[in-house]
């Protein structure tokens, strides 16, 4: 079974050459990486150029992030995606063979774990934990999106099916895709264990536009409360969830919470042995 990297980037020349490194690592022995790059003005295109025809990548004009991953996936080749943006990278080497293992099981869909946010120097910050699911609606209720993105691993036949990225989303387009996706998914695998590292920096969309994405989130929670049955307190705490949101929002513009690194966390322990996977039950409510 093949996987393919797909990598959206735009002026992460600092970063993107990492990003590739970590897939190059992965040890999949069918596994391709696609770059989709939107034009950078930086490093990024020289970066690239050193891997050679060990990377297909692209650098043109595109209509954001979204298009860029749905340009990537329509390219890709590979039975499952691996998406990851360019600042981003996979713990330590293997991670992804292991969760490649778990798509010979021909009814799994999604594969997900846990991530950790990491600092521009790889030092870990803290830990984003995903769960397995006892219901779909802990997708909504939960005040963010419930799992790190680069965390999840879908087939690529799953997501042309959903109809891919919504393009006229900035902010919330993997919240939203996981709306849309996981419901549809015949089998689903949480792995708890950190499969994947999110670097935290200013120049990331998620820091960047933190206000407009909440607002964004809270938009798509209520657009899909029907879809998902929703009970009266399931909304209830979905507007709690978005009024701490806006609390965090405020104390990280007042300088009162700040992401500092954790030195006591060891990306290998994270990924020894082999994964203990939990299968979540796939119901809509």
């Amino acid at each position: 079974m093949k996987v393919s990297f797909v990598i959206p980037s735009f002026n992460q020349g600092s970063f993107i050459g990492h990003c590739v490194r970590s897939c190059m690592e992965q040890g999949v022995a069918d596994a391709e990486i696609v770059v989709m790059d939107g034009l950078s003005t930086d490093s990024t295109v020289d970066v690239l150029k050193e891997f050679g025809s060990k990377v297909d990548w692209v650098s043109k004009k595109d209509a954001g992030q979204a298009d860029a991953v749905n340009q990537g996936v329509a390219k890709a080749t590979g039975d499952v995606i691996a998406w990851i943006n360019s600042d981003d990278y996979y713990p330590t080497a293997g991670v992804v063979a292991k969760v490649m293992k778990l798509f010979d099981s021909p009814d799994v869909d999604i594969v997900y774990g846990n991530g950790m946010l990491v600092s521009p120097e790889r030092v870990a910050v803290r830990r984003f934990d995903a769960w397995p699911l006892s219901r779909m609606a802990e997708l909504l209720v939960h005040p963010v999106s419930f799992v790190l993105q680069p965390a999840v691993f879908f087939r690529r036949s799953l997501f042309l099916e959903v109809g891919g990225l919504r393009t006229d989303l900035h902010w919330s387009l993997d919240y939203d895709l996981w709306l849309r996706m996981f419901p549809r998914a015949r089998g689903i695998c949480y792995v708890p264990q950190v499969l994947a590292c999110g670097t935290v920096h200013p120049g990331a969309k998620s820091i960047r536009g933190m206000k407009t994405q909440i607002h964004e989130t809270r938009a798509l929670k209520r657009a899909h409360w029907k879809s998902f049955d929703t009970t009266l307190t399931d909304r209830l705490r979905v507007e709690a969830g978005h009024a701490k949101n806006l609390l965090y929002y405020a104390l990280v513009k007042a300088g009162l919470w700040d992401y500092r690194p954790d030195p006591t966390w060891k990306p290998v322990e994270m990924v020894d042995g082999e994964f203990t996977p939990v299968r979540v039950p796939v119901r809509r409510s």
